[in-house]
């Protein structure tokens, strides 16, 4: 007699009889995850039509930011903006947007602090859904200008203005945790001036960091950076595994290459690879340059720092 005939014929549990059993299930704890906005240009100098001033000479990055002249600061930014969200508190916390200094070759540099300090801030700060899946919203943005440009700082200074144009960020990041399946869905989109290259990436409480996607420049300083637009630079949407501390695990899942592709699943990949693509990536691709070409550095003897 087959087994398929035995549990044919066998009779069922009674309801009365049947035991029903909790099962305990670790959610995954609602830690706190850092952003990380940045504009910078990948060139020596920002070429004849950015004056020649001083860019930042490296490519797509995932260091990290810091001030001028600061232990352990390993790459430069135009602007460089980051902020904490703590999901277990529900907000936006130790936000900090600055500038590297800026000039050119030989000359006397500028400080960004003070009146000169971009600005930068999140509006509104956060809000949520609570639950076993928690999604956070966050907007924000940032902008400043290059008050190494003759009498600007001087201007600011005495006005509070200046007419030098500024660099214009803007970001909407939306953040989904589900702490049963335990993964992290994080959809970003960030528009601007276009000028001069962009690049966003998370990091966990445990350090390791992810790209949420790069941009690089179109057009240059002296036309892009007049008037606050909103060119399209930045559109992602990914899916990171994690552990039970909320930090990333080994791999990650691109929604909009899912979508692309009009596949049924979303297919995880390693998230190393993911970031070595845009490592590799250079901060020129696609661009014509044209007339607007600046010297680039020589990424195996350039250094990034000033």
């Amino acid at each position: 007699m087959s087994n398929v005939t035995l549990l044919a014929q066998a009779p069922s549990t009674p309801s009365t009889n049947r035991e029903g059993q909790i099962a305990t299930i670790k959610l995954a704890k609602l830690s706190t995850y850092e952003f990380n906005v940045r504009s910078f240009h990948p060139g020596k100098t920002f070429g004849w039509s950015g004056f020649n001033y001083e860019g930042d000479a490296r490519g797509f990055s995932l260091k990290p930011s810091g001030l001028s002249g600061v232990q352990g600061v390993l790459v430069t930014s135009r602007i460089w903006h980051k902020f904490f969200v703590n999901l277990a508190a529900n907000e936006v916390i130790n936000m900090q947007t600055e500038s590297n200094d800026s000039g050119k070759v030989g000359a006397e540099h500028t400080h960004y602090d003070a009146e000169l300090k971009p600005r930068g801030g999140s509006w509104p700060s956060i809000k949520t859904e609570k639950g076993a899946v928690t999604t956070v919203w966050v907007d924000g943005g940032y902008a400043g200008e290059n008050h190494a440009f003759p009498f600007s700082a001087e201007t600011k200074k005495l006005t509070g203005m200046t007419f030098v144009p500024s660099i214009d960020v803007s970001y909407k990041i939306i953040m989904s945790f589900d702490r049963v399946a335990k993964h992290l869905d994080v959809v970003t989109y960030i528009v601007g001036d276009g000028f001069p290259n962009c690049e966003a990436f998370i990091s966990d409480s445990s350090g390791k960091s992810i790209f949420l996607g790069v941009h690089v420049r179109k057009s240059a300083a002296l036309i892009a950076l007049f008037g606050d637009k909103k060119y399209p630079m930045i559109a992602s949407g990914i899916r990171i595994e994690v552990d039970d501390e909320g930090n990333f695990k080994e791999k990650l899942g691109n929604e909009m290459k899912r979508r692309k592709l009009k596949k049924e699943q979303l297919e995880m990949r390693p998230i190393e690879e993911w970031n070595q693509f845009f490592t590799n990536l250079s901060p020129n691709e696609g661009r014509w340059m044209g007339i607007w070409d600046e010297p680039m550095p020589d990424f195996a003897t350039e250094s990034t720092l000033k």
